[in-house]
């Protein structure tokens, strides 16, 4: 696939499936061994399991794409993610509070399907923002 075409690929995963939730999508351009890293996510019914687990939690979650960069294979993205916390986290409960965070993504694209994905979330910021934690004085 062209850098394009990567990058078209890779705004249908934002656009249609994380803020979409069309799982028909999900279907379409992830490969059935995808694999999330960062979410512990083998699999693509994984992925929905993990991806309906964080819209359980953040039931109005939505991701900006404020970058975009892509070759051959490859396409990163820089994020902006707001949400509601209207579930249990990882342990602390919910808030109802509202959030904003970034996020960094390494796309791997093979074959035009979405193979792997590595995140990288701004969580503490999130968990100071719900009140969950502090930072240091």
């Amino acid at each position: 696939m062209s850098v394009e075409q990567n990058k078209i690929l890779a705004s249908r995963f934002y656009d249609e499936i994380l803020n979409g939730r069309k799982m028909d999508v999900a279907d379409e351009i992830l490969s059935l061994q995808y694999v999330d890293h960062s979410a512990a996510a083998l699999g693509l019914e994984n992925f929905k399991t993990y991806l309906s687990m964080i819209t359980s939690v953040f039931p109005d979650i939505n991701v900006t794409v404020e970058d975009m960069f892509a070759d051959d294979h490859k396409v990163a993205v820089r994020l902006t993610i707001r949400g509601t916390q209207s579930g249990s986290f990882r342990g602390f409960p919910a808030t109802d509070g509202q959030a904003t965070w970034s996020g960094m993504d390494i796309i791997y694209i093979s074959d035009g399907k979405i193979v792997e994905r590595w995140s990288e979330r701004g969580f503490l910021h999130m968990l100071v923002q719900l009140g969950h934690v502090q930072y240091p004085q």
